[in-house]
């Protein structure tokens, strides 16, 4: 099991390097179809540089860990152990500009509960979510998250973690989540707590 400093450290690493890349490819950033395409895939592998770095176990990309249902879709970033029992499991999530937030929010949310199934199932040790999304996004979110329930779980303070039972996967607005393979018995309260919050100066920040 990863301590919780080495994501910290590996998040905040890879953000130094997206701000980098924004840097160089400012120009690039006005275009959101080029941002996602760019940035996304940078993202996805400056974390794995930034988990191998100093680790013997192997870091992968796009990998699934699971063999049936969404674990057996690729996750982003997989930090395997000496067991058979991967450490770590990341999604990442990056807002393109002119993105719809109620739609972004709600793929994200798909992607943290994608996790958490890996977590409670124990497809993997630990399991997190990397939202990139721009500032307005992160303003817009507390007013959307308290009348839909589950949403207050891509906002948790940093000192106090979120909670929700699970009954809100049972709109329609999730049938796609299930037919993609999610299971349907999953855990009854689902939680998420803030691990590292890091800001790229660009139309983005990562959390």
């Amino acid at each position: 099991m990863l301590e919780p400093e080495a994501i910290q450290a590996a998040v905040y690493a890879a953000a130094g390097e997206v701000q980098t890349l924004m840097n160089h490819l400012g120009l690039a950033a006005r275009s959101a179809p080029t941002a996602k395409l760019v940035f996304e895939s940078d993202l996805r592998a400056a974390i794995r540089r930034a988990l191998q770095f100093g680790r013997s176990e192997l870091v992968s990309v796009e990998t699934p860990v699971g063999k049936a249902g969404a674990l057996a879709q690729p996750t982003d970033v997989v930090v395997a152990a000496k067991t058979r029992t991967p450490q770590l499991a990341m999604e990442l999530h990056w807002h393109p500009r002119g993105e719809d937030h109620a739609g972004f929010a709600t793929t994200a949310l798909g992607d943290l509960v994608k996790m958490a199934l890996a977590q409670s199932t124990g497809a993997v040790e630990q399991a997190t979510l990397l939202v990139g999304a721009p500032t307005r996004f992160w303003r817009w979110l507390p007013t959307y998250a308290a009348d839909r329930n589950g949403f207050e779980l891509l906002n948790p303070e940093p000192e106090a973690p979120a909670s929700a039972k699970a009954d809100f996967l049972g709109g329609a607005s999730w049938d796609g989540l299930f037919n993609g393979g999610l299971d349907t018995k999953v855990p009854e309260r689902r939680w998420s707590s803030l691990m590292a919050n890091a800001e790229v100066r660009s139309p983005w920040a990562v959390r």
